[in-house]
C-alpha cells in the first residue's frame, strides 16, 4: 500500500535520514520512532470527498451547533451554519477535547457542541472546491435521550480503510468505499470484491447492488482510487448535481 503524500511527509519528519559524517567512526545502530497513528481523514460537507489536511481555513462565527450524530467524529447539521445560509444537512467533523465524550456520541442522538469552528476548502479540479467544516476542541454541551443503538441514517465515503488493505494490494489500486458497506464486510465483502475487480462506469439498476467505478472525482485528492457504493448512493450523487439537491443527505 502506498502512503498518501501527507503521510509520506509525516514519515520523513518522524524518521529523518542521518546526515553523512566525514571520517566518523561507526556508532551504535540508531532506532527511530515509528508512526503509529495515521491521521483520520476529514469528510467534506456532503461526505463524498475526504482530506488529510484541507487548507484555506477560516474561522466561523458560530460558537455552538446542534446536530445528529453520524459517528464519534461526525455530526449532521440541518440548520444554516458557518455562513452557509439555509443550506442544511451538512457533515461537521468533530475533534473532541475530551476523548471520553466519544461514548456519548451514539448514532442518531441529537447533541449540542461548543467548539472553535473552522471552514476549509480544497481544490478538487481547476474549478471545483470541496468544503470541510471542523469543530476543534469540541465540548459536549447537551445530548438528547440515548436509546438503543440506531441504524445509520446517512453514509459517506471512506478512503483506504485498513480492513480492505489486502484487497487493495491485490488490485494495485486504492479503494474508496461507502461507510455502511465497510461497517458490515461479513455480509458485503463478497459482492464488494467482485465489483472492485471489474469496475465500470455503468449505472447500477439495483439500488442495493454494490457498484464500483474508476474514481474520476477522486474521493481523496491523495488517493486515485476505485470508488465503491450501492446503486442508491450513485443515483443520489448524480441527481445531487443534476437537480442541484445540495442539501439532501446521502442514503445509507
Amino acid at each position: 500500500m502506498k502512503f498518501p503524500m501527507a503521510i509520506g511527509a509525516l514519515l520523513l519528519l518522524v524518521c529523518p535520514a542521518p546526515a553523512p559524517a566525514q571520517n566518523a567512526p561507526p556508532g551504535p545502530p540508531v532506532a527511530f520512532p515509528q508512526v503509529t497513528v495515521v491521521p483520520t481523514p476529514l469528510q467534506s460537507t456532503s461526505g463524498r470527498f475526504s482530506s488529510l489536511n484541507p487548507t484555506d481555513r477560516t474561522d466561523c462565527p458560530n460558537r455552538s451547533v446542534s446536530g445528529r450524530v453520524v459517528s464519534a467524529r461526525l455530526i449532521m447539521v440541518s440548520e444554516g451554519f458557518c455562513g452557509r445560509g439555509r443550506s442544511g444537512n451538512v457533515l461537521v467533523n468533530v475533534e473532541l477535547a475530551n476523548p471520553a465524550d466519544a461514548a456519548q456520541m451514539a448514532i442518531g442522538r441529537r447533541v449540542t457542541l461548543a467548539a472553535d469552528f473552522k471552514n476549509a476548502e480544497e481544490a478538487r479540479t481547476d474549478d471545483f472546491y470541496a468544503n470541510y467544516l471542523i469543530a476543534k476542541k469540541a465540548r459536549l454541551v447537551s445530548a438528547g435521550p440515548q436509546t438503543a443503538p440506531s441504524p445509520p441514517f446517512t453514509s459517506y465515503m471512506i478512503c483506504q480503510p485498513p480492513e480492505l488493505d489486502a484487497l487493495a494490494a491485490q488490485l494495485g489500486s486504492e479503494l474508496c468505499v461507502q461507510s455502511t458497506i465497510v461497517a458490515n464486510l461479513t455480509a458485503t465483502g463478497p459482492a464488494l470484491e467482485k465489483s472492485a475487480r471489474a469496475p465500470t462506469d455503468a449505472v447500477a439498476g439495483d439500488a442495493n447492488a454494490i457498484a464500483c467505478r474508476p474514481d474520476l472525482e477522486r474521493s481523496d485528492i491523495h488517493l486515485p482510487a476505485i470508488a465503491c457504493a450501492r446503486g442508491s448512493y450513485w443515483a443520489w450523487y448524480e441527481s445531487k448535481w443534476r437537480d442541484y439537491l445540495l442539501s439532501t443527505p446521502a442514503p445509507p
